[in-house]
């Protein structure tokens, strides 16, 4: 870190009350700007400095950002072309990982590899045990959740385990991350129907909350707490540093994915095809919502993809084969579009004015954000489960099949 830099960040903050927590973070000059940001604006409901970081980088975490909003602020290429395929003819079930401008992906064999910019691997290493769920990649360290319910932070340049930690179920959630002090924390869940956080620089455990029944989803952040749902169809907001549940709400079915945050509201889908929002305030549910009601007798039909939200408006795939926007502020629709395939547990990305869409039979599209209209689509041929992947000028794809595609 140049002098100028630090001098500048440490006037940013001298008014501040947390001197003592700066020097701390100077002496961890690897990570300064982050924590800095993490640290100072936890408590603050708008995007922190550390949820920045996240923007700023690849796209090191599942649905790009700790709020799991699956907004992004970049754009789309305007006429997308395929510019390499990668297949590994393994199933693949997780998102794909961008770390560095190479692609990470892990198969349900557990064979982690690294694509380069050419779509050519240069990087392997075998997990040696079943993987469903997508990881994060932090300072050049792998944190993954495998169904062995060991959870595992690898060194990607050593390919050493650095610490590894083994709960009593199998792990099917993806992991998040929050700044807290000098340290980041990794948040998980697993099927012994608890919500674990960790030290990710040490892997002691920080806090352990036990719900009622299995937990699927992954946790998302809003300030130093955490919301998921879970098998017992409850939803829970938690203080990540605590392990002390602050508030629940009993939703009318399980929930099979995870929250989206964006500000101070929360929106969550269960399996039955509801769809809430939770107002958030000092750690409680201040108000919710009901945005989409299930129609009578579709009950069962089985909603698994996550919301997507912006600033303005609400998106989620029903089990009708549609794509609904939801106008954040009176709630009612602004939109709906019929999809090329099914829907399945891929969720959508916005980004900036297009939204991206993976169907369950293998159709990618891109869509206005305003007005619902397809722009552009892409037949892959094959089944779509994972998440996308976006960066500034280029997007990825992972089938089902172990085929990962990169569009730009």
């Amino acid at each position: 870190m140049q002098c100028d830099e630090l001098q500048k960040v440490i006037m940013r903050y001298l008014t501040k009350t947390y001197i003592l927590f700066i020097i701390t973070q100077i002496f961890r000059m690897a990570r300064p700007f982050r924590a800095l940001g993490g640290f100072l604006l936890a408590s603050c409901v708008a995007v922190s400095d550390f949820e920045s970081d996240f923007a700023d980088n690849d796209w090191i975490i599942f649905r790009g950002s700790p709020s799991l909003s699956g907004y992004v602020d970049r754009a789309l290429p305007d006429n997308p072309k395929l510019h390499w395929t990668f297949s590994n003819d393994v199933r693949t079930v997780s998102s794909p990982i961008i770390y560095g401008d190479k692609a990470y992906t892990c198969d349900r064999k557990g064979v982690v590899r690294g694509i380069d910019e050419q779509g050519k691997q240069f990087f392997s290493h075998n997990l040696n045990t079943t993987v469903e769920a997508s990881f994060i990649i932090r300072d050049s360290v792998m944190y993954i959740g495998k169904i062995d319910g060991k959870i595992t932070a690898l060194s990607l340049s050593t390919k050493k385990i650095l610490w590894e930690y083994e709960t009593l179920g199998q792990i099917s959630a993806s992991p998040n991350i929050i700044q807290h002090e000098a340290d980041e924390l990794l948040l998980i869940g697993s099927y012994d129907n608890s919500m674990y956080t960790f030290s990710t620089s040490s892997g002691k455990k920080v806090s352990q909350f036990e719900t009622g029944y299995y937990i699927n989803g992954a946790a998302s952040v809003w300030g130093n707490y955490m919301l998921f749902g879970g098998c017992d169809g409850w939803l829970r907001m938690v203080n990540t540093i605590t392990g002390e549940q602050t508030d629940s709400m009993q939703l009318k079915a399980y929930v099979p994915a995870s929250p989206a945050v964006m500000g101070d509201y929360a929106f969550v889908s269960d399996y039955n095809g509801n769809l809430y929002e939770l107002q958030l305030a000092d750690g409680r549910i201040a108000k919710h919502r009901l945005l989409i009601t299930a129609k009578e007798g579709e009950e069962s039909s089985g909603v698994v993809s996550m919301p997507t939200v912006s600033a303005n408006a609400i998106y989620i795939l029903t089990n009708d084969r549609h794509i609904r926007c939801i106008e954040r502020s009176n709630g009612k629709e602004r939109w709906s579009k019929m999809l090329r395939g099914d829907a399945g547990e891929s969720a959508p990305l916005v980004c900036k004015d297009k939204v991206l869409v993976c169907t369950k039979d293998g159709y990618v599209s891109i869509l206005s954000a305003d007005n619902g209209k397809e722009v552009w689509h892409y037949e892959v041929g094959e089944q779509i489960i994972a998440s996308p992947a976006v960066l500034s000028d280029c997007f990825y794809i992972q089938t089902s099949r172990g085929k990962l595609l990169m569009f730009k």
